[in-house]
């Protein structure tokens, strides 16, 4: 089994959030006809360490090692899912899930060894029609692009957790000049066009013979705000709150998105979602 040494108490934290929130979902459609579908985008190996591959400044330092998303949906067992689809890129990562259909060979698993952003697409285009799913959208850092989450919010047949890696985008988004040249076609491709990210910034007036300046004054609450507008755009609802993951330093890490595609089933979706990201 491949151990990853990756997260701390906000991994925690989302965990059981999403946790809480696949009890209550299944729960609520325990009686409807609905194949119910939970979707792991970046399902790791089944296991996480806390602890961490980068620095022990940015996550903490830990030795237990704990279920992750794809062991916890597993486990749902008041209404369990009818099917499970797991997507990591990573080949010995992917080979170590395949460790979660032998340990349940009476479930629906099927492991994707594939990039995230090109299996989902091809997913939510053959969703049927009595088909509905959670998808858990959980990068390290900046990989999923805008297009896949549109393609997702056009399904309306899926209720979506993103974990916006907001750090990494902020560290990209300098405040006192725009982002370096080779970072801009990434922060394109997360937010969806460069619209959605140069109005964060204003430009200076130059002196002299200077060229303009460019600042950013928005803090990283704004720059989530910005992903959240995106969301609202696309999805049918969005939860009001939203949760930021902070590391032992207190610094923000990520932001946890609730948003649900579906017209008629969002406004229980959201409150439930909505509930978990104040109260838990």
């Amino acid at each position: 089994m491949s151990q990853m040494a990756f997260g701390g108490e906000w991994t925690r934290q989302k965990l059981e959030i999403l946790r809480r929130y696949l009890e209550a979902y299944t729960t609520a459609l325990k009686d409807q006809p609905f194949k119910l579908i939970y979707i792991d985008a970046f399902a790791g190996d089944g296991y996480w360490r806390p602890g961490t591959p980068y620095t022990i400044e940015d996550y903490g330092d830990f030795s237990t090692l704990l279920r992750g998303s794809a062991r916890l949906a597993l486990a749902i067992d008041n209404k369990p899912f009818d099917r499970f689809i797991f997507i990591e890129k990573n080949r010995q990562r992917s080979n170590s899930l395949m460790q979660l259909r032998r340990e349940h060979p009476r479930r629906d698993i099927n492991v994707l060894n594939r990039d995230a952003n090109q299996a989902l697409p091809w997913i939510s285009e053959t969703l049927g029609a009595l088909e509905r799913a959670v998808v858990f959208l959980d990068p390290f850092a900046t990989q999923v692009s805008w297009s896949t989450v549109e393609a997702l919010a056009a399904t309306q047949k899926v209720d979506c957790w993103v974990l916006f890696p907001i750090s990494a985008v902020t560290r990209q988004l300098r405040r006192g000049d725009l982002p370096l040249t080779e970072w801009q076609a990434g922060l394109d491709r997360v937010f969806g066009g460069r619209e959605y990210w140069e109005g964060l910034y204003s430009q200076q007036l130059p002196l002299l013979h200077d060229e303009p300046r460019y600042e950013r004054y928005r803090d990283s609450q704004q720059i989530a705000s910005k992903y959240r507008d995106r969301l609202r755009g696309s999805f049918h609802m969005v939860a009001p709150t939203q949760r930021t993951l902070r590391n032992s330093t207190n610094s923000p890490m990520f932001e946890l998105f609730f948003a649900a595609s579906n017209p008629r089933g969002a406004p229980i979706a959201v409150d439930i979602a909505d509930h978990l990201l104040k109260n838990w």
